[in-house]
């Protein structure tokens, strides 16, 4: 859990229940929503608050440990393995999935726009939103 050592640099606290909380985000298969996380976390130790991975991942975001991704109606996290790790999504309004897209010329596109507004950027979070082919082949 190197990344989330960073967190004692920032004078945060590394507790238990945060250490459970990026594991278990770390461990989820893709996007994981904070529900999921904690049904997840729930399993291992009975009676864990809610509050504590909402707060947890609010902090991971806050920190550049995780990216948060507004789905069609909830957030979906994942982590984020070093500084550059940049790609997009497309998310399905109708089922939720969502999948990574790499699209490395979309950075470059905003880092363009931005230079000739002398605009600094520190991140781009591109999302796109329509139907994916499984729920648009459903009658």
């Amino acid at each position: 859990m190197k990344g989330l050592e960073s967190l004692r640099g920032q004078g945060k606290r590394l507790t238990p229940q945060r250490r459970l909380v990026y594991a278990a985000l770390q461990e989820s298969p893709g996007h994981a929503t904070a529900d999921e996380l904690c049904t997840s976390i729930s399993r291992k130790v009975p009676g864990f608050q809610r509050t504590t991975v909402y707060r947890t991942l609010d902090l991971l975001v806050e920190q550049g440990l995780a990216r948060k991704i507004q789905l069609a109606h909830a957030s979906a996290y994942e982590t984020i393995q070093d500084g550059n790790d940049s790609h997009q999504h497309l998310v399905c309004d109708q089922c939720g999935g969502t999948f990574d897209v790499s699209a490395p010329q979309v950075p470059m596109w905003v880092d363009q726009a931005a230079h000739a507004l002398s605009f600094a950027v520190d991140r781009v979070d591109l999302v796109g939103h329509g139907v994916c082919a499984q729920c648009a082949a459903q009658p």
